[in-house]
């Protein structure tokens, strides 16, 4: 398969599962992947505690601990963006101290894209509101700065993405504006971030901005896209004009959300009498590189993990989808090691 059709992903996997080592406060340990494990912490580090530490370590063993379902809540949430049952989530979780899964939340959404660290943002602030008290919000993002270096390995933006958050969580009340200026600077690139965090929460017409911190890929444009998304499919549908389809999919500018305009073909075409032309479509779009097979296998299998509601509306999708992903894997589209939270 050429490189053409290879996307490009992230190696941030937050799928549920339990990862090696242990964690107390401020553990950013590595980008990516380790990101998302309990780190050990450094015993020289001043906001030490180790008490803290004991309390977080998890058995590698344990495939239900708190770890586990931290990853499982934020994978859940990245995909469905559901505010309301992400919340529910975390505080049926009964986490305890929460400043390890707001520190998970932020690196998942630094890996990512724009939409989804609006998305964390605005799940932090609704946290605020109803599970996670301030005082570990103070920890979680003290632990983030004091762990900069190290996620600059792997995030090279992370002390812009870090600043933006620090300024958007002022605004939203996530944190007091005087956590800016008592906040422990260890080293240059906190003091980069909580630099670039003061000059936004006080510029100009900051509320406007600050709503806006993540640019044109955040929620509203989401929600925006995917009823875009609707009107191409709708369109393509009555008319059967694949150079159109393509024309209009291309003038969204988002390569990085097409999977979700696979996903949104595929439910289609098991729920209705369209397959083949749905099918056709998607193969249009393969075919002149316009859909790459990260982007495809990952919408693909993501209608596979909700089959079970689709189901509901739909009784005979289940072998529809069936058909539909082997014919889809004797095309190439699906990679057998495809990992769809990246």
């Amino acid at each position: 398969m050429s490189a053409a059709k290879q996307d490009r992903h992230s190696n941030m996997a937050v799928d549920g599962k339990p990862k090696k080592g242990g964690a107390g406060k401020g553990g950013w340990g590595r980008g990516g992947e380790d990101d998302l494990k309990d780190l050990q912490e450094d015993q020289h580090d001043p906001n030490y505690d180790s008490d803290k530490e004991r309390d977080d370590t998890i058995d590698v063993a344990t495939t239900d601990g708190p770890t586990a379902k931290m990853n499982a809540i934020i994978k859940d949430f990245l995909l469905s963006g559901d505010i309301k049952e992400a919340v529910s989530a975390v505080s049926e979780a009964h986490f305890g101290n929460h400043s390890n899964f707001i520190r998970k939340s932020l690196v998942a959404a630094m890996e990512r894209q724009p939409f989804e660290r609006e998305l964390v943002s605005q799940l932090l602030a609704s946290l605020r509101m109803t599970v996670i008290p301030e005082d570990q919000y103070d920890e979680a993002l003290q632990s983030s700065l004091n762990r900069l270096p190290q996620l600059l390995i792997d995030v090279p933006q992370a002390v812009e993405f870090l600043g933006k958050f620090l300024a958007r969580a002022v605004l939203d009340e996530v944190v007091s504006p005087s956590f800016l200026r008592t906040c422990n600077l260890a080293h240059i690139q906190a003091e980069e971030s909580v630099t670039l965090a003061n000059s936004l929460t006080n510029q100009k017409h900051r509320i406007h901005r600050l709503l806006h911190i993540w640019g044109p890929g955040d929620l509203a444009s989401v929600k925006r896209l995917k009823e875009e998304i609707d009107s191409i499919l709708k369109e393509f549908i009555d008319t059967n004009d694949h150079q159109e389809a393509q024309r209009s999919l291309v003038g969204l500018s988002v390569r990085h959300f097409h999977f979700q305009f696979v996903k949104r073909s595929v439910r289609l075409a098991i729920s209705s009498d369209d397959d083949i032309k749905i099918l056709s479509l998607l193969s249009f779009l393969f075919d002149n590189d316009v859909i790459g097979v990260g982007q495809m296998s990952r919408g693909i299998l993501l209608v596979g993990e909700e089959i079970d509601d689709i189901i509901l509306d739909s009784p005979n999708c289940n072998n529809k989808y069936i058909k539909f992903k082997q014919e889809a894997e004797s095309r190439g589209w699906i990679q057998s090691d495809d990992n769809i939270s990246k």
